[in-house]
């Protein structure tokens, strides 16, 4: 069950409203006055707040503003406990954030009903919030690799460049290619085009630290952002990938094929590199380089 923060200067109410809560099988948690509440609110990290109003020192308003204004804390539903029946004060406190009130002294079912009942509502909440988080999620992902796509990969890449000029930090790009990749589609059909693709994101997820960011930058090609990373270091890491690459086994139902890749680096900071469309150009200057050689290679801009 739910975890309740009772924070009210009368031993007696609060004994009561805990006696009430832990037979409908919450944890209860009292806390005397506004500071002793605060202090067990970060302890406890209480789902549903009871707060008397009328406190001395630091009255109940003060404690419902920090509260509400912690962001760790402002998504806590506050119910107001109040003896005070004038209007005023119960809009003054859900006008600081408090969800519901309930007027001392209390009857039983009617607390039991408005704690239940928010206590409800932040669940819902909470499962609206996660739904978002995935469903924002899967709107910055490629659907077949899983990897980011070419949105959010430009959209990231602007914000670390302008972090990386600040801070005077290394940023390589990496993009890189399939070679040939129109050949495996027009051989042995799309859903082989799709295993090597898919195969293929894995391999580049795999190679990465986790600070690092890979997408599918578009058809074959994908693109790597490097962070703090200088351009001999960048390089290993492409040539690396590579070599993973070359040396893989691309499986699909009796099929083993052999995959290879063409890849570009460019790194800021860099004369000829001013912003994050400049670098995306240099890495991808590379790269054409790197299929005009031979294929199968990493070229530095």
């Amino acid at each position: 069950m739910a975890k309740i923060l009772v924070i009210d200067d009368s031993r007696l109410v609060a004994h009561v409203a805990k006696t009430i809560l832990i037979k409908q099988g919450h944890e209860v948690v009292l806390a005397q006055d506004g500071p002793t509440g605060l202090a067990a609110l970060d302890e406890s990290k209480p789902d549903l707040i009871l707060l008397d109003l009328i406190m001395p020192g630091m009255d109940g308003y003060a404690v419902c503003e920090k509260v509400k204004n912690t962001f760790e804390t402002k998504d806590i539903p506050v119910i107001m406990l109040t003896s005070k029946a004038e209007s005023s004060d119960k809009v003054r406190g859900l006008e600081l954030g408090a969800s519901d009130y309930v007027t001392k002294p209390f009857d039983e079912g009617e607390l039991v009903a408005r704690v239940n009942t928010h206590l409800r509502l932040k669940e819902l909440y909470e499962t609206l919030q996660e739904k978002n988080r995935q469903l924002q999620e899967l709107a910055n992902r490629d659907g077949l690799t899983g990897l980011f796509n070419h949105r959010y990969f430009q959209e990231a890449l602007s914000k670390d460049f302008q972090r990386a000029m600040r801070y005077h930090e290394s940023l390589s790009c990496v993009l890189l290619d399939i070679d040939f990749f129109k050949k495996f589609n027009d051989t042995y059909g799309h859903q082989t085009g799709d295993v090597v693709l898919k195969t293929l994101g894995g391999i580049i997820e795999d190679s990465l630290r986790d600070t690092d960011l890979a997408a599918r930058y578009g058809g074959e090609e994908f693109a790597l952002v490097l962070y703090h990373t200088p351009a001999p270091a960048a390089f290993m890491v492409a040539d690396r990938l590579r070599q993973s690459v070359e040396n893989h086994e691309f499986v699909h139902e009796d099929l083993v094929l052999k995959v290879t890749i063409s890849v570009g680096v460019a790194t800021f900071p860099h004369p000829d590199i001013p912003d994050h469309k400049t670098l995306v150009e240099c890495a991808d200057k590379a790269l054409y380089r790197a299929k005009e050689a031979g294929r199968n290679q990493v070229i530095a801009f």
